[in-house]
């Protein structure tokens, strides 16, 4: 796992891995074991450690419909900010886009001006 730079796993995955069943733990477990940053998702949101520091983002569902993909929605989205982004952006990122693409069966079929209009909304600070 040394060779791994990003790592993304659910929680019953990190369970299965360290025998943690919390999801802190168990990031930090992965961690060290090589990956530079462990994304984690759990029924609630997106959990990543990075840097040695937890970062977490909810989940913000207006409907669930399309459970199938979402795993794979988090951690390509993420990576995909990451490029150019801090991890904290990378995290809201993943967790906005996953909730977007969990009201629909599917891809995700929503722009980057509507995901970023959704992050205005729903995950500004209040």
């Amino acid at each position: 796992m040394s060779h791994i730079d990003i790592l993304k796993t659910d929680a019953v995955e990190a369970e299965t891995l360290t025998g943690e069943t919390d999801t802190r733990k168990a990031a930090a477990q992965i961690a060290r074991w090589g990956p530079s940053e462990v994304v984690l998702t759990h029924r609630d949101g997106v959990l990543v450690l990075a840097g040695w520091q937890i970062l977490r983002s909810a989940l913000r569902l207006e409907k669930l419909v399309g459970r199938s993909g979402r795993g794979d929605t988090c951690i390509g989205s993420y990576v995909a900010r990451r490029l150019s982004g801090s991890p904290q952006d990378a995290t809201i990122w993943a967790a906005a886009v996953t909730s977007l693409k969990m009201e629909a069966e599917g891809p995700i079929k929503r722009t980057m001006s509507e995901v970023q209009d959704f992050i205005e909304r729903v995950y500004a600070p209040a």
